[in-house]
């Protein structure tokens, strides 16, 4: 008998099993809310925390039941094993995020403006530079703003175990006496990460043409432009030096100062 896994599963069989992920995503963060109500400030996070996680795995699973090969990646096994490689991923989207209108903008136009959609997609295909370009002037714009979240968002897993268990350093750390301040703050960030991937599934599995003239071009430059192999590297190099995202991201801005 063969045994499967969600890195091991069918295309097809990815298409089904990432609203199954997705319905539990969704019934964690609601059970969070309805604790935060009875100001079970500590355990609604966790199950916050949670459901990002669980949003963020099923946002893989789907990309990959439409056609990617995020799971044909080696190493990637890793990402359904370890909290940190999603948590980057939430910071990643929570970047995405910040861009604001902007995104929301054009993922409606990818729906409802097949013009306009068209429009992009011939400058991404004639400038393979373009995408890169952009975040890069957002980032120098918003520099102050990222390296806070993305020191906040480095912390997620401490936060997570927070919420559910009892410890002691120099003091007593209680679940039950994190704030409804703290929570919000989580919430806060959390929601705008789950709007994010929320927004991109509704996008991608639209019937549009343009959508799906843009997610076949987006296939392509990840195997011309091997995209698929920087993330292996990374994975490699994590695993090697027992490092986290976070912290091959905070070693290249050490690099960089010096």
């Amino acid at each position: 008998m063969i045994n499967k896994s969600l890195a091991t599963i069918s295309r097809k069989e990815c298409r089904d099993v990432y609203k199954e992920i997705l319905e539990n995503s969704d019934q964690k963060w609601n059970e969070g809310k309805l604790l935060s109500g009875t100001k079970s400030y500590g355990t609604a996070t966790s199950l916050a925390i949670i459901s990002i996680e669980e949003l963020i795995k099923a946002l893989i699973i789907f990309f990959d039941g439409i056609g990617f090969e995020f799971r044909r990646v080696k190493g990637m096994n890793r990402f359904f094993k370890h909290h940190q490689i999603r948590y980057f991923i939430a910071y990643s989207m929570f970047v995405l995020s910040l861009i604001g209108d902007e995104f929301f903008v054009f993922l409606s136009k990818m729906r409802n403006n097949p013009e306009e959609a068209e429009n992009l997609i011939e400058e991404l295909e004639n400038d393979n530079e373009l995408m890169i370009k952009k975040f890069k002037y957002y980032g120098l714009r918003k520099f102050v703003i990222l390296s806070k979240e993305f020191k906040w968002f480095s912390q997620t897993d401490i936060f997570r175990q927070e919420g559910f268990y009892s410890d002691y350093k120099d003091q007593i750390k209680n679940p039950m006496k994190i704030t409804e301040t703290h929570y919000f703050e989580v919430i806060q960030r959390l929601e705008k990460v789950r709007n994010v991937c929320k927004e991109l599934i509704k996008t991608f599995d639209s019937q549009s043409e343009v959508v799906e003239k843009l997610c076949n071009t987006l296939k392509i430059d990840f195997k011309k432009k091997n995209y698929y192999g920087f993330i292996e590297r990374n994975l490699k190099t994590m695993q090697e030096k027992r490092k986290t995202p976070f912290d091959l991201i905070r070693n290249q801005f050490l690099d960089f100062d010096r």
